[in-house]
C-alpha cells in the first residue's frame, strides 16, 4: 500500500514538465446536467476522435452522446458507455478506474464542465495514476453550470482520494445519504468490500472496453 501511494504521488507532481501528454485512449465524461455531457460529447469528438467515450452517471444516454460526436467532422466511429455507479466527483473515478486498468486502457482524458475542472483534474490525477493509468490532455466546456467550488472542496476530495489508494474506502455511501437521488445502481461500489459488486454495470462495462481502440496493447 505504501509502495502504491508513493508511485502514485511521484506520478501526479514529479513527472518532468517537457513529458507531453499522452494521446487519450479513453474520454471519461464526468455526468452532470444534460447540456454538459452533450458538449462535452462534441469536445471529445473534436479533440479525441478517435478515443472511445465513457459516461459516469450522466443524464444522456449512449445515442445521445453518439449523435453529440457525429457532429463533429473527422469523429470516428466509437464505442460509448454511459456507467451508473458514481454518486460524486471522487467516485466518478473509483467506480470505473479499476475496469479500466484491468482492460489494458494506459491514458484517460477527463471531461467536464470548466467550473468544475480544476477539483477533477486533481481527483482524477491522483485516482488514476494510483492504477498506472495516464492523465491526457483534459477537456473542458463552459455549460452554464453555477457550481459550489471551492478549495476546501477540493481538498476534501483530494483526501477521499488519497483515503481509497490507501485503502479502498471513499466514502460515497455519505453522499448517497446526502443525496438519495443519486444512488441508482451506485450502492455496492465502496471498495467492493463492504456491498455486492454490480453485476449488470460490470458485464456492460466487459462489452465495451473489449471494443476500445489498443485497450489491451499496454
Amino acid at each position: 500500500v505504501e509502495m502504491g501511494v508513493i508511485r502514485m504521488l511521484s506520478e501526479v507532481f514529479c513527472r518532468p514538465p517537457s513529458d507531453p501528454p499522452p494521446p487519450a485512449q479513453v474520454v471519461l465524461l464526468l455526468g452532470g446536467s444534460f447540456r454538459r455531457e452533450l458538449l462535452c460529447a462534441a469536445a471529445a469528438g473534436r479533440r479525441c476522435p478517435r478515443a472511445a467515450l465513457l459516461l459516469s452517471s450522466g443524464c444522456a444516454d449512449a445515442a445521445e452522446l453518439t449523435a453529440a460526436r457525429a457532429s463533429c467532422a473527422g469523429a470516428a466511429d466509437v464505442p460509448v458507455l454511459v456507467d451508473c455507479r458514481a454518486v460524486d466527483t471522487v467516485t466518478n473515478f473509483t467506480s470505473v478506474v479499476e475496469d479500466l486498468a484491468a482492460g489494458g486502457v494506459a491514458s484517460v482524458s477527463i471531461a467536464t464542465d470548466r467550473s468544475h475542472a480544476r477539483r477533477a483534474a486533481w481527483v482524477g490525477s491522483l485516482i488514476l495514476c494510483s492504477q498506472g493509468i495516464a492523465v491526457a490532455e483534459p477537456i473542458s466546456v463552459d455549460s452554464g453550470e453555477v457550481l459550489c467550488e471551492s478549495a476546501l472542496r477540493t481538498l476534501r476530495d483530494c483526501l477521499r482520494a488519497l483515503l481509497w489508494v490507501a485503502c479502498g474506502w471513499h466514502l460515497g455511501w455519505l453522499n448517497s445519504l446526502r443525496h438519495p437521488s443519486r444512488v441508482g445502481v451506485a450502492r455496492g461500489t465502496e471498495g467492493r468490500m463492504f456491498a455486492p459488486r454490480c453485476r449488470v454495470a460490470e458485464r456492460a462495462f466487459a462489452r465495451w472496453i473489449a471494443d476500445v481502440p489498443n485497450a489491451r496493447e499496454r
